[in-house]
Parts: C-alpha cells; sequence; structure tokens
C-alpha cells in the first residue's frame, strides 16, 4: 500500500482531518490527525502497509500535548505522519505494533509529563529515576502557540470533523458591508 492508498484508506478509520502535502516543502507525502483513542488502529493499518517508525515527537500548543508518528517506507517511499491532540496528555503507547517506539514515547514523557497508557517499560529514559521537578520543556501558557499558527495542515486539509475547522484553518475575517 503506497501513501496515496493509505491517504484513502484514512477516511474509513474516522481520521479528523486528512491532507496531501508537497514533499518538497514539507518532507511528508499525506498526514492525519486522529483522536489518542484512534491512533493504534491508524499505526496498525500502517505497519500493515510495510512502513517503518521513524520517530515519535511530542509539542505542547494551547489545546494541550500534539504527538506526531513519522512513518516511511523502502518499497513504497511517501513518508506520512500521524497526529494526535491531547488536552491532558495522555495517549495509548504503539509499542504493541512499533517496539522501538519505546524510546521516543519514554523520550516524550521525560519533557513533556505526558503519559503513553500500555508502555511496557515507562521508566525515565534521560531524567533520573527521582527527578522532582516540572518536565523540563514545558512552558508558561503565554508562550505557547495555537494549532492554527502552526500550519501543519498544508494548503487545503480536508476536515472531516468540523471541530477541528478552528486548530486547522484560520478564521477568514469577513469585510463590513459598504467597507473599502
Amino acid at each position: 500500500m503506497n501513501a496515496n492508498e493509505l491517504y484513502e484508506s484514512w477516511r474509513g478509520l474516522e481520521a479528523q482531518v486528512i491532507c496531501r502535502h508537497e514533499f518538497k516543502k514539507t518532507g511528508l507525502t499525506c498526514s492525519a490527525v486522529f483522536t489518542p483513542s484512534q491512533v493504534v488502529t491508524a499505526v496498525r493499518k500502517i505497519y500493515e502497509a510495510g512502513y517503518f517508525l521513524e520517530d515519535i515527537s511530542v509539542m505542547q500548543v494551547k489545546e494541550g500535548f500534539l504527538a506526531t508518528y513519522h512513518f516511511d517506507s523502502t518499497a513504497n517511499p511517501g513518508r506520512v505522519a500521524l497526529r494526535a491532540l491531547s488536552p491532558e496528555g495522555r495517549f495509548l503507547s504503539i509499542t504493541s505494533i512499533y517496539q522501538g517506539a519505546e524510546w521516543h514515547e519514554r523520550e516524550s514523557a521525560d519533557f513533556f509529563g505526558v503519559s503513553f497508557i500500555a508502555n511496557t517499560n515507562p521508566v525515565p529514559l534521560l531524567l533520573p529515576d527521582d527527578f522532582q521537578e516540572a518536565p523540563p520543556l514545558l512552558k508558561a501558557e503565554k508562550e505557547l502557540a495555537a494549532m492554527v499558527d502552526l500550519k501543519l495542515f498544508g494548503e487545503n486539509p480536508e476536515i472531516i470533523d468540523p471541530a477541528w475547522s478552528s486548530l486547522v484553518s484560520p478564521v477568514k475575517e469577513q469585510k463590513e458591508e459598504g467597507a473599502a
């Protein structure tokens, strides 16, 4: 299964947003946003399509924590990304599908204080076991960017869940009638 076929399959998996990207600009062929509870199902589909996990990263945004999972394939090149937004920073682990995800999940937990439920080895990866301070990459509320400002969704995202409209596309200001 290539990236275009994955893209089409995401509709059936109830993605919230799907996007095609200009690879030369973004390094991605396509991406999708799923709820944290849907990520394992979507990742399993990517695994079955023969893709390998490149990395998992987390970023803190005004709306919560955004996890991004990057995948690629040697048989069907076309880097893809899955994203999930969790206001409270709780995600399901994908270590049952990609064992190497453990390292990335533990690193994100160390730096942001997020949790990956069912990670088989949730001990800190980089920080001491007795680390008592706030996670080192957490930002103050006033320093956080809104999702819409990050421009993660390409030129023409397909917004499947209307609740994501304001998170993906800036609200267009309407000119008042008669205004020049």
